[in-house]
C-alpha cells in the first residue's frame, strides 16, 4: 500500500482510519467556553452548587486543621483523678516535632486553598488558574493529613490502656476527609467547564455571595470563642470547640459549662452574636435551596405540564379537522426577544394566532379555557412545590438522624442504638436534656461537625413543614367554614352542580348571563353563527362592557391606562401577591393592546417598547413569568402608555395636533380581538 494512504489528509482514506493527532481527538471532547460566553447552561448542580458548598464549608475545615494543630494527638487519662465536670482528666501528651511541622504546612495549604477560591469567585485571578491552585492545595492538604496520621497510628499510637487519641486526632482525620471532599467536587466542576457546559467563571447571586462571608464569619467566631473560653474556663481548645457548638446551637447539655463570673460574662454576648449569625446562615441556606429548586426543578416541571397539556388539547390536527380551518401564518408578524422555540410552541403560535378570522365567540371560550387550563398548572405547581421541598427535607432528616445514630451508637460503647436514636433526636429538636451526652474523644468531634448539618437541616424542615401543613390546616378549615359557619356565596351550587341535570341547567342560565353582560357564550351555542352573529342575534359583540356602549376613545383609553396603572402599583406594592381574575385580565388587556401600532390583521408579539400579545399556554405566558402578576401587569401597562405618547410626538411632528384626531378613523389601532 501506498504509504501516502495512511494519511489523515488523503481524501480516498475514510477519516475513522486515518491517524489523528492525541491533540485533537482531546479538542473534540473539550469545548471550553470563553469568559464572557452568554449561551444557556446546563450541569446546574456542577455550575452553580458545588462552588457554593464547597466555599461555605471550607472555612470549617480549616477550623478543624486549626484545633488538630493546637492540641496534642494523645492524652493520658488518670481515671483516680476528675475534672471539675466529673469527667476523669486526660492529660495530654507531646506530639513528634515532624508531625507539628507537617499539621502547620497541611493547614498553610488549607487556608490557601480557601484563599485562591474566594479570589476566583471575585474574579481577583482567573478560573483556569485559580481552581487548580485550590485543587492542587486541598490535594496536598489532604494528602499531609493522610499520611500523618497514617504515621502516627503506624509508629507513634497510644499505648493502652491509660493512653488513647485526643479529640485533636480525629478532628485531623474530620479535616482530611473534607479536604479530600472539596477536592472531588470542584474536580467535577472543571471537567464540566472543560466540557463546555458553563464558561469559565462563578456566576453567583447577591444572595450566594452573602452566604459565603456568613459562614466565612460564623467559622471565625466559633474558633475565636473556642479559643477565648479556652483560657476562661481552662479547658482544652477541642473542649472549648465544643462548648461554643452546643451553646449557639442552644443544645445547653450541661457537660462543659463556665464556673467563674468572666465565663459566664462572656457566655452573654457570645451567645447572642453566634445565634444571630447562625439564623442569617440557615435564612440564607433556606433561600437559596428554594430559588435553585424554583429555577431548576419547580419551573422544569411546570413546563413538562404545560407541554403535556397542549399535546393533549391543541394539536394541528384535531383542531382543524374540528374547526374545519386552514392554517394561515402569512399575518404573523412575530419577533420574540429569544429566538429558539421548542415545535410544540411554533405549532400553538400558529393554531392560535390563526383563529383572527374566525367567529368571536369561539374565540373568547377557547381564550378562557386557555386561561383556566394555565390557572390549574399554576396551582398545581404550587402543590407540587410544598410537597416537594416537603418531602426532600424529611428524607435528608431521615438520613442524619439515622446515620448519625449509627455513628454515635459506634463511637459510644455505652450506647444502645435506640439510645442513640434518642441522643440524636433530641439534639436535632435542641432540646438538650443532657441525660446523654457524647463522652468519648472521637464522638465530641463528630458531633460538631453532625450538629452543624444537621441542626440547620431540621430548621429548614420546620419551615416546610409550616407552610405546608398550615397552608393544609388552612384550607380544610376555610372548606368547613364554607359549608358551615361562615358559607361562602356559590359553595352550595358548586355542590349542586356535581349532579349532570342540573349542572345542564345551571350552565344554560350561566351562558344567559353572560350574553346579558357582554361575554360571549360557549360553542354549543353559535350553531348558525355567521360574521360574528350570535344565535341570539347579537353583533359585535365586546369583551368589555354592554352591547349598546359606546366604542370609547383612543384618549379615554389612555385616561383609563393612567388610572389601572395607579391600580396596579397598588396591588405591586403590596405584600400579599394578587392573582387577577379573567374579567381583570380581559381589562388589562384591552389598555396594553389599544397603541398597537400593527396594521390590518397583522399581529404583532413585541416592537421596541415591550410585548403586546401573548398566549396563556405559551412560553410568554404572564402566568409563567418570573414576576407577580400585578409586576408583570404594571410593566406592560407602563410600556402601552409609553408607545402612547411616542405615537402622539410623532403625530405632531409630522404636523397633526392632538385636538385634530378624528375618532371615527383614529390613528392608533383600536382594541384587538382578545
Amino acid at each position: 500500500m501506498n504509504e501516502k494512504a495512511s494519511d489523515g489528509n488523503n481524501p480516498k482514506v475514510p477519516k475513522s482510519l486515518a491517524k489523528v493527532p492525541m491533540w485533537e481527538k482531546l479538542q473534540d471532547k473539550f469545548n471550553p467556553r470563553p469568559p464572557d460566553d452568554d449561551e444557556p447552561q446546563d450541569w446546574w448542580f456542577a455550575s452553580t452548587a458545588i462552588p457554593l458548598i464547597a466555599a461555605t464549608t471550607s472555612p470549617f475545615a480549616n477550623v478543624m486543621s486549626v484545633v488538630a494543630l493546637a492540641m496534642s494527638w494523645k492524652s493520658e487519662i488518670h481515671p483516680e483523678k476528675q475534672d471539675p465536670e466529673g469527667n476523669p482528666v486526660q492529660v495530654l501528651l507531646a506530639d513528634p516535632r515532624w508531625c507539628i511541622g507537617l499539621n502547620a504546612t497541611s493547614l498553610a495549604f488549607g487556608v490557601l486553598g480557601n484563599l485562591f477560591l474566594l479570589f476566583n469567585f471575585t474574579r481577583t485571578i482567573r478560573y483556569i488558574i485559580a481552581l487548580p491552585a485550590s485543587i492542587i492545595l486541598w490535594s496536598l492538604a489532604t494528602a499531609i493529613l493522610v499520611g500523618i496520621t497514617s504515621s502516627v497510628h503506624i509508629y507513634a499510637s497510644p499505648i493502652p490502656p491509660n493512653q488513647t487519641y485526643s479529640q485533636a486526632y480525629w478532628y485531623a482525620v474530620i479535616a482530611a476527609i473534607h479536604y479530600f471532599i472539596l477536592t472531588t467536587i470542584l474536580m467535577i466542576n472543571m471537567l464540566g467547564y472543560f466540557l463546555g457546559h458553563y464558561p469559565q467563571y462563578f456566576a453567583l447571586t447577591d444572595g450566594q455571595r452573602t452566604l459565603i462571608l456568613q459562614t466565612t464569619a460564623f467559622g471565625i467566631w466559633l474558633i475565636v470563642g473556642a479559643a477565648v473560653f479556652q483560657k476562661v474556663i481552662g479547658i482544652s481548645i477541642a473542649e472549648a470547640l465544643y462548648f461554643c457548638d452546643i451553646t449557639i446551637l442552644t443544645l445547653g447539655f450541661g457537660d462543659v459549662t463556665p464556673k467563674t463570673p468572666v465565663g459566664r460574662g462572656l457566655v452573654f454576648p457570645y451567645a447572642v452574636i453566634g445565634i444571630i449569625i447562625l439564623g442569617l446562615v440557615v435564612g440564607s441556606i433556606n433561600k437559596i435551596i428554594r430559588d435553585l429548586q424554583d429555577t431548576n426543578v419547580v419551573q422544569k416541571h411546570t413546563e413538562r405540564r404545560r407541554e403535556a397539556t397542549i399535546s393533549r388539547s391543541l394539536m394541528e390536527e384535531d383542531l382543524q379537522s374540528r374547526l374545519r380551518l386552514t392554517p394561515n401564518t402569512s399575518r404573523i408578524a412575530y419577533r420574540p426577544k429569544h429566538t429558539r422555540k421548542t415545535p410544540i410552541m411554533s405549532k400553538v403560535t400558529a393554531i392560535y394566532r390563526d383563529a383572527i378570522g374566525r367567529p368571536k365567540d369561539i374565540v373568547m371560550k377557547e381564550e378562557k379555557d386557555r386561561f383556566d387550563a394555565m390557572r390549574a398548572i399554576q396551582y398545581e405547581s404550587v402543590v407540587f412545590r410544598r410537597w416537594y421541598r416537603l418531602i426532600l427535607s424529611l428524607i435528608a432528616f431521615g438520613i442524619l438522624w439515622t446515620c448519625g445514630a449509627v455513628v454515635f451508637w459506634a463511637l459510644e460503647e455505652q450506647f444502645t442504638y435506640f439510645e442513640a436514636l434518642y441522643f440524636a433526636f433530641c439534639s436535632l429538636l435542641t432540646i438538650g436534656y443532657g441525660d446523654i451526652t457524647p463522652t468519648t474523644n472521637a464522638a465530641k468531634p463528630f458531633f460538631v461537625v453532625w450538629s452543624l448539618i444537621a441542626i440547620p437541616t431540621m430548621t429548614s424542615l420546620i419551615s416546610e413543614m409550616s407552610n405546608t401543613v398550615v397552608a393544609v390546616f388552612k384550607h380544610a378549615t376555610s372548606q368547613v367554614a364554607d359549608y358551615t359557619v361562615l358559607p361562602r356565596t356559590g359553595k352550595y351550587k358548586s355542590f349542586i352542580a356535581r349532579f349532570p341535570p342540573i349542572l345542564a341547567y345551571l350552565e344554560k342560565r350561566e351562558q344567559n348571563k353572560r350574553v346579558a353582560r357582554g361575554f360571549q357564550i360557549g360553542p354549543d351555542d353559535v350553531e348558525g353563527t355567521q360574521n360574528g352573529e350570535s344565535s341570539s342575534g347579537a353583533r359585535n359583540i365586546q369583551p368589555i362592557g354592554k352591547q349598546d356602549e359606546k366604542e370609547p376613545s383612543d384618549f379615554e383609553l389612555a385616561q383609563r391606562l393612567a388610572f389601572a396603572i395607579r391600580r396596579t402599583t397598588r396591588d405591586a406594592v403590596n405584600g400579599h401577591p394578587k392573582r387577577y381574575s379573567y374579567e381583570e385580565w380581559v381589562e388589562f388587556t384591552r389598555m396594553i393592546r389599544f397603541t398597537d401600532p400593527s396594521p390590518g390583521d397583522t399581529v404583532l408579539y413585541e416592537d421596541e417598547y415591550g410585548i403586546l400579545n401573548w398566549d396563556w399556554m405559551g412560553e410568554n405566558s404572564p402566568m409563567l413569568a418570573s414576576q407577580t402578576e400585578p409586576e408583570w401587569v404594571l410593566d406592560r401597562l407602563c410600556e402601552s402608555m409609553i408607545r402612547f405618547i411616542s405615537t402622539q410626538a410623532q403625530k405632531r411632528q409630522s404636523g397633526g395636533g392632538v385636538g385634530d384626531v378624528d375618532e371615527d378613523e383614529p390613528t392608533l389601532r383600536k382594541e384587538k380581538d382578545i
